[in-house]
């Protein structure tokens, strides 16, 4: 049988997902645009990207399927094989991120260079906690992670005052166009879109479920990106380093990464078993959570693994199109099961969206919206005027 969870702790896990270095960082980049266009990017590109989050959270609420399994409306069993991968792939590539920015900057606070002989015991400690964090089920609460879920909200309120504190003073670095700032503001959103329903299914209340999951991660979502624009305008640098030294006491700092890695790290880890789970469903969901956490902590050892910028083009590129198609499959022609074990029809018009936003990419195509709200309003009407020619 189902276990269904709380809207609290639904409510939780999503504010838990937005509390993360990547995305202070990702923010810190919005900083030439200063900060009322920086803030206004960020507004933008989430509010397009959470629509998207509870578009795609209430498709799997309504129909009581993991994110891998309402990708397979669309698709096809077979066809959402694909997806699996592509989402395995890009969450084990967060993994690694988180693990590598947690104990970079921890060698920073500590007042040592990420080349030190303790780096690789940094990441391996950060990989040990989250998978103790998986293992207690970082579904339920309990005291320790209530705590630690606590704890983080202080130290984030905490470094937040600390930037208000400051006046801002302009930052040296290369200009970023507003459309570019809306879409990378998009894409972290965006990003989540093939894992929201591996929670929202777990709901009695699909619409009350899925509104409040999209307001809590989208609202802190949106206060991570801005702690890392005032910070960057507060310091002049975008080093995550730098920001944290605002809190004026390196153990805060040191506590902030720890805590935010702990917690942030485990949902894409188990979203990458759930995926994984999808195209080999015998195999263990905890079980290859745990695996994607080791093999994060090995790349985070190895490979300086921080600079993402493409990454999240990518991102954007596969899952934008994708959740065209299958909003207009869902939401115009109701359909809730795969009518195909492979849908060579969905793949293609998915296909035709991923090229035209590499191709809008490589023009250096801009508009004030990004990238991501023109490519899934283009897939979706495709989708509903092709699927109406092949239905009649």
């Amino acid at each position: 049988m189902q276990q269904k969870y709380s809207n609290l702790t639904i409510s939780l896990v999503w504010f838990s997902a937005a509390i993360s270095m990547a995305e202070i960082l990702t923010g810190t980049w919005f900083s030439p645009l200063g900060w009322r266009q920086g803030l206004l990017a960020i507004v933008c590109g989430h509010l397009i990207g959470g629509a998207m989050f509870f578009c795609a959270g209430f498709i799997g609420a309504k129909t009581q399927k993991s994110a891998m399994q309402t990708v397979q409306i669309s698709f096809g069993r077979k066809g959402s094989a694909l997806f699996s991968v592509l989402n395995s792939l890009q969450l084990m590539g967060w993994t690694a991120v988180m693990i590598y920015m947690g104990a970079e900057v921890i060698s920073i606070l500590n007042r040592q260079g990420i080349d030190n002989a303790f780096f690789p015991l940094f990441t391996l400690g950060l990989g040990l906690l989250i998978i103790i964090w998986l293992l207690l089920g970082f579904t339920n609460l309990g005291v320790i992670k209530s705590v630690s879920l606590g704890t983080m909200f202080l130290l984030m309120l905490w470094l937040t005052l600390q930037i208000i504190r400051h006046d801002f003073i302009p930052m040296e670095s290369q200009a970023i166009k507003f459309g570019t700032a809306v879409e990378i503001a998009a894409i972290m959103p965006l990003s989540w879109i093939p894992v929201v329903s591996d929670h929202t299914k777990n709901t009695q209340t699909p619409l009350k479920t899925t509104l409040l999951s999209t307001l809590i991660y989208t609202l802190t979502s949106c206060w991570m990106y801005s702690i890392g624009l005032g910070a960057a305008l507060v310091t002049g640098k975008s080093e995550i380093s730098q920001i944290l030294a605002l809190s004026g006491v390196s153990i805060v700092g040191v506590l902030i990464i720890v805590t935010s890695t702990m917690i942030n790290t485990a949902l894409p880890a188990h979203s990458t078993g759930m995926s994984l789970n999808n195209i080999w469903p015998k195999l263990n969901v905890k079980a290859l959570s745990i695996l994607t956490v080791l093999v994060g902590t090995a790349l985070a050892s190895a490979l300086p693994v921080t600079q993402y910028e493409h990454f999240l083009f990518f991102i954007g590129s596969v899952f934008a199109p994708m959740i065209g198609v299958l909003m207009a499959d869902f939401f115009v022609f109701k359909r809730t099961e795969p009518r195909n074990t492979l849908d060579a029809v969905g793949l293609t018009l998915w296909f035709i969206g991923f090229v035209l936003y590499r191709v809008l990419m490589w023009l250096e195509w801009e508009s004030l919206l990004g990238l991501t709200f023109p490519v899934i309003l283009l897939t979706f009407g495709l989708t509903a005027a092709v699927r109406k020619c092949f239905w009649k």
